[in-house]
C-alpha cells in the first residue's frame, strides 16, 4: 500500500488530463494574444487582507490560510483581486493605458470532500483596465467567446445583463455592504429559479436536493424575520417535486421582500419593482421592451441603454442572439455596470463556462487610481470536462516517429536522424529493436504512430510503417519530416 496519497479534495493529473489542460491553456493564450492581451503572473499567496477586503463571503469563507514571518498569508483564492493590488502599485504606471492583461494560474479554496470540486483549481482571465465604454466590454465577451468557439464548445449560451439597473433603484443613501446584501439576495433568487425551472424539465435528484437545502435556507430566514404571510415554508411540509418547482420562486421572492422589509433595506415598491425587473430574460427587444416599461421615469433607465449597446455590439463580433438576463450579478458585489456568463444547460441545471462584468471602481478600493475595468474568469475544470466528454479531443501518442536501428553499431546514425527531426519539432523516439515488419499493436506498444526501421545498409532507405502499410523513405531527414505531413 502506497505510504502517501495526495491530500484530500486534491488529485494527480496524469499524462492525457495533462496534455489535455495544457492543449486548452495555451489556446486561451494565443486567442487572448490574438486581442491583444499580454502575460502577467503574480504570486501564489498574498496577505489575507488582500482578499478579506473587497471578497464576497463564499471566497472569505475559504481561503486556505497559513502564517509566516508573523504574517498571515493566504493561497489565492481568485484572480482578480490579485490583478487589482498589481495595478495599484503602480508596476504599470509607465505602460500605456488600456492595460489588457491575461492569466492563466492555479488558485485554491477549501471544498467539502466529496462536492465534486477540487481545492486546487485553474483560473484562467482577461483583464481591460483603463478603458471605459462598451466597447471594451464587448471585446471581452468576444474574445472569450471565440475561445470557447475554438475548443469545441458549441452547445452555449451568452447571457448578458447590467448590475447598474438594479443600483440605481436602490435609495442612494444605502450603505455599500447593505447593496451588496441586496444585490447577493436577488442573484441567489435568480439562482433558485434557475434550479426549479431545471427540476421541472429533468426531475434531477441532485437538483432536487439542492433546492431543499436553499429550502430550509429560506424557512430559517423568515422564522428570524417572522414572516406570516401566504408563502410560509413551515406550512408547506413533503411537497412533491412538480409542486415545489412551481411554489419555491414564490417562496424565495415573500422571503426576502419580507427581509428587506424588516431590516429597512428596500421599501416596498422599489422591492416589487426589483424582483420584476430580475424575472426578465429573452431575447434583446422582448426584454427591452418589458424593462422599459417597468422602469420608465427612473434613473435605471441609462443602464439599460448601456445593456442594449454592449448586446448590440457583441452581435457585431458574431454572437448572435445573446440572451439579456436582467437577473444576473454573478455573486460578486464589485460589479458596477455590465455584468455577462456563457452558460449550458444539463439534467443538473446550469453549468457556467466563464463569467465576468465591468468593475469600475475595485481599483480605486484597493487604494490604486480610479481606473475603469472590464474582464472576466473562465472554469478550466467544468471546461475540461466538458471538451473530454464531447469526445473533442483524444491525447496524441507520444511519438510520431519510433526509429528501430537494426543493431548498436548503427545507432549512431539513428541517434543522428532522430537529434534532427526533434530539432524540428518532430516527436521521435528509438531504441534498438527488431527488423521483422511491424503491425500495429507494434506501434501501440511502443507509443507511436509509425515505426521506422534503420538498416545502416550503405545507401538503404528507412522502411516506414503505420502498422498496416509500409513504405521505403530516403535516410534523411527531409525525406522522414514529409512522412508527418501524410
Amino acid at each position: 500500500m502506497a505510504r502517501f496519497r495526495p491530500p484530500r479534495a486534491t488529485r494527480d493529473l496524469l499524462p492525457a488530463d495533462a496534455a489535455l489542460r495544457m492543449r486548452i491553456e495555451n489556446q486561451f493564450a494565443k486567442i487572448a494574444e490574438t486581442y491583444g492581451f499580454q502575460p502577467i503572473r503574480t504570486p501564489s499567496f498574498e496577505n489575507v487582507e488582500l482578499f478579506a477586503a473587497r471578497s464576497g463571503p463564499e471566497i472569505k469563507s475559504s481561503m486556505l490560510t497559513f502564517h509566516c514571518d508573523h504574517e498571515e498569508l493566504a493561497l489565492r483564492p481568485e484572480m482578480t483581486a490579485p490583478v487589482c493590488r498589481l495595478i495599484s502599485s503602480g508596476a504599470l504606471d509607465d505602460a500605456q493605458a488600456p492595460h489588457k492583461l491575461y492569466y492563466v494560474a492555479p488558485c485554491f479554496r477549501y471544498c467539502r470532500p466529496g462536492s465534486g470540486r477540487y481545492r486546487e483549481f485553474t483560473q484562467a482571465g482577461i483583464e481591460c483596465i483603463g478603458e471605459a465604454g462598451f466597447d471594451a466590454d464587448a471585446e471581452v465577451i468576444a474574445a472569450v467567446c471565440r475561445f470557447l468557439d475554438s475548443i469545441g464548445i458549441a452547445d452555449k449560451t451568452l447571457r448578458i445583463g447590467n448590475i447598474g439597473i438594479f443600483g440605481h433603484l436602490l435609495r442612494e443613501d444605502l450603505d455599500p455592504e447593505d447593496r451588496a446584501i441586496v444585490i447577493g439576495h436577488l442573484d441567489r433568487l435568480m439562482g433558485i429559479r434557475e434550479r426549479c425551472r431545471a427540476l421541472a424539465q429533468s426531475g434531477d435528484q441532485l437538483l432536487l436536493d439542492a433546492l431543499k437545502i436553499d429550502r430550509m435556507d429560506l424557512a430559517s430566514i423568515q422564522a428570524q424575520s417572522d414572516y406570516s404571510g401566504s408563502e410560509q415554508i413551515e406550512a408547506r411540509q413533503n411537497l412533491g417535486m412538480e409542486e415545489l418547482a412551481v411554489i419555491m420562486p414564490r417562496e424565495a421572492e415573500a422571503t426576502y421582500r419580507r427581509l428587506w422589509n424588516v431590516q429597512d433595506l428596500v421599501p416596498e415598491p422599489a422591492a416589487d419593482l426589483l424582483i420584476d425587473i430580475s424575472r426578465l430574460q429573452g431575447p434583446l427587444a422582448e426584454v427591452d421592451q418589458k424593462a422599459r416599461a417597468l422602469l420608465d421615469g427612473t434613473a435605471a433607465t441609462g443602464a439599460l441603454d448601456e445593456l442594449l449597446s454592449v448586446c448590440q455590439r457583441v452581435e457585431q463580433y458574431g454572437q448572435h442572439e445573446p440572451e439579456v438576463v436582467l437577473g444576473i450579478a454573478r455573486g460578486f458585489t464589485f460589479y458596477t455596470s455590465t455584468v455577462f456568463e456563457v452558460v449550458s444547460a444539463n439534467a443538473h441545471g446550469i453549468r457556467k463556462y466563464c463569467g465576468g462584468g465591468r468593475y469600475d471602481r475595485l481599483i480605486g478600493e484597493f487604494g490604486g487610481p480610479d481606473l475603469e475595468a472590464t474582464g472576466c474568469a473562465v472554469r478550466f475544470d467544468s471546461l475540461i470536462d466538458e471538451v473530454r466528454s464531447a469526445g473533442a479531443w483524444s491525447m496524441p501518442r507520444p511519438y510520431e516517429l519510433f526509429l528501430l536501428a537494426a543493431s548498436d553499431s548503427v545507432m549512431s546514425e539513428t541517434i543522428g536522424l532522430a537529434e534532427t527531426l526533434r530539432a524540428r519539432g518532430c516527436r521521435v523516439g528509438l531504441a534498438v529493436g527488431s527488423q521483422i515488419q511491424p503491425t500495429a499493436t507494434d506501434c501501440e506498444l511502443r507509443g507511436t504512430e509509425r515505426i521506422g526501421l534503420v538498416s545502416g545498409e550503405p545507401h538503404a532507405e528507412i522502411v516506414v510503417s503505420d502498422g498496416t502499410s509500409s513504405r521505403a523513405v530516403p535516410a534523411n531527414a527531409d525525406a522522414l519530416s514529409a512522412e508527418f505531413d501524410r
